[in-house]
């Protein structure tokens, strides 16, 4: 029986694939089994894969594509060694990989697994820099962490292991894909494992990860359904860290920030995780710290509980339920981010702002009413309609306590056929009017289109008139 089995994975990688195996074959330590698994190569992979005739080789050539996962689970229910090594078949691994990790697990039984660092090859195979901005960029670079810090990691930051480089001892209790996830199986088993055994990653770049410059392993390369994907999987890893709310010391030892739902000595795990997962700001995670809330609020002990120690009750959910938008409802029907600024007599300040979102309606219609109450007289008002780069609006009217306001200025570049048209991040109305102390209430009607013309996006910013009856002659000075 091998020490270890390794599962090499592979579709459509004739240009890679006899690296990836040659690179295995010259380890230095040599007691395993290799797996080949490709699954339903369309190119001359199965060629090439079948000209190596080392006795360690095993070889499962699928004549149809099921899937990467399926094809490491595969290995693994197969595998005979003491040791599992993924690897894939685009990727090529440095001579001394196995015999490292072997070295380390063998003399540090409390480690379950052993990662490595990795160097970056591209098409060629040479090694080269990832830009700053690159999702791989420092992702693998990683401090060693205790098992509690790694998930309290995962948690936060999403996955930082270099699946490829992985070797693990060889127990399904704990190193087993989820054969139903795509995106994310790997992220799932090391959120499932870490909350038994512990996970090393060794400073030395044992693995050369290929990139295909500006094509693969790209975030901005991917579909919009492996996008939809990544977030619906999202919510099933997040599921994954329940089980720490059983244990309250552990739950403290992963989450340390959550001290602070420490009340008089008490704490609700549930109820201090489900904060947590709101400040993570993903709508996966906020699903799930909806769904924990309402099955608090619907058990009378934990119901109680919440009210006593944090004063969250039905209320309290019911606005959260109406705040966290985790199914984008408001970028499918479109929204605007409106504020409205007073001026007291001080200028303008956040202090001083009252934020409206409103929905956009047919055309870019759309209405938003302010309202004010104050001890103190209004000098001006400034109307921020979005924070955003080249957009138009037109205002239809503005009317404060049901008197119209037709004069007004704003910050456009330009205005044409009733349109102001905006190459700033932060476009503006004011309007410079005293109103008295009491209730103000400002409504104003307008529409909005994002197809600016690019010789207006071009354009240095000019003066606009402070007259809204004046549209028309400066449409006449600079396009006739």
């Amino acid at each position: 029986m091998p020490k270890v089995s390794i599962i090499l994975t592979s579709y459509n990688h004739e240009k890679y694939i006899a690296s990836a195996i040659e690179s295995t074959l010259n380890q230095t330590f040599s007691d395993f089994e290799l797996l080949i698994f490709d699954d339903g190569s369309t190119d001359n992979s199965h060629q090439i894969i079948k000209s190596f005739t080392d006795k360690r080789i095993k070889t499962f050539l699928n004549e149809k594509n099921t899937g990467a996962v399926q094809m490491v689970q595969a290995g693994v229910k197969i595998s005979t060694g003491e040791y599992i090594a993924l690897h894939h078949s685009d990727d090529v691994w440095e001579s001394t990989k196995l015999e490292k990790q072997l070295q380390f697990l063998e003399n540090n039984p409390e480690y379950i697994a052993c990662f490595t660092q990795a160097k970056f090859i591209d098409e060629s195979g040479k090694v080269f820099e990832l830009p700053e901005n690159h999702h791989y960029k420092n992702v693998f670079k990683q401090k060693n962490r205790s098992r509690e810090e790694w998930l309290n990691h995962l948690f936060w930051k999403a996955n930082c292991f270099c699946h490829p480089s992985i070797l693990a001892r060889n127990d399904p209790q704990y190193f087993s894909h989820n054969p139903i996830l795509f995106q994310l199986p790997d992220y799932f088993t090391w959120v499932k494992l870490l909350q038994q055994k512990n996970i090393y990653v060794m400073e030395e770049e044992l693995i050369q990860f290929r990139i295909r410059r500006g094509v693969q392993n790209s975030v901005s390369s991917w579909s919009l359904e492996k996008l939809v994907r990544v977030n619906n999987e999202e919510y099933f890893v997040a599921r994954e860290f329940l089980p720490i709310l059983r244990d309250e010391k552990f739950f403290l030892k992963v989450f340390p920030e959550a001290q602070k739902f420490l009340i008089d000595g008490k704490i609700s795990t549930e109820f201090a995780f489900s904060q947590l997962c709101i400040e993570r700001n993903s709508p996966a995670y906020r699903k799930l710290a909806l769904e924990i809330l309402y099955n608090l609020l619907h058990n009378e002990n934990t119901c109680e509980q919440l009210k006593n120690l944090y004063g969250y009750d039905e209320k309290s959910f019911i606005k959260d339920t109406g705040k966290f938008d985790v199914f984008g409802i408001k970028s499918q029907l479109q929204f605007l981010d409106c504020r409205l600024y007073v001026d007291f007599g001080e200028g303008f300040n956040e202090k001083d702002t009252i934020n409206n979102s409103v929905q956009i309606q047919p055309e870019g219609k759309f209405v938003v009413t302010f309202y004010i109450k104050s001890d103190r007289a209004i000098k001006k008002l400034r109307f921020d309609p979005a924070e955003k780069t080249a957009l138009a609006f037109t205002i239809n009217k503005i009317s404060v306590n049901g008197e119209t306001i037709e004069e007004f200025t704003s910050n456009a570049i330009q205005i044409i056929d009733e349109y102001h048209y905006f190459v700033t991040a932060d476009p503006f109305f004011v309007i410079n009017r005293k109103f008295p102390m009491g209730e103000t209430f400002v409504e104003i009607v307008g529409a909005f289109k994002r197809d600016i013309p690019p010789d207006i996006q071009n354009m240095k910013k000019i003066p606009v008139p402070s007259k809204f009856n004046k549209i028309r002659d400066i449409k006449n000075k600079f396009f006739n």
